[in-house]
């Protein structure tokens, strides 16, 4: 286990399984069908400054072009958060 400081981490889970894992790393709440809990359409997760994106988020359609889609937007949120934290 090592410690380091940084201000974002992006974190590709990879193929299925890779998400089970999730939970324990970071705590993070899940839904009953196992995907990230998010508000609906959000990207949030209930960690501040944690967000899903792609097929370990609940969702309808999960395919190769919505997760490219929703990496972008959680990297924007994620940068956006960041943002505010340095002010």
């Amino acid at each position: 286990e090592k410690k380091i400081k940084c201000d974002l981490l992006l974190i590709a889970a990879g193929f299925v399984g890779a998400e089970k894992k999730l939970p324990e790393l970071f705590k993070l709440e899940m839904t009953q069908r196992g995907a990230v809990a998010t508000p609906e359409g959000k990207y949030s997760t209930n960690i501040p400054g944690v967000f899903a994106a792609g097929d370990v988020r609940e969702k309808e359609i999960r395919q190769l072009t919505t997760a490219a889609s929703d990496g972008t937007t959680a990297a924007l949120l994620a940068e956006k958060y960041l943002s505010k934290l340095k002010g």
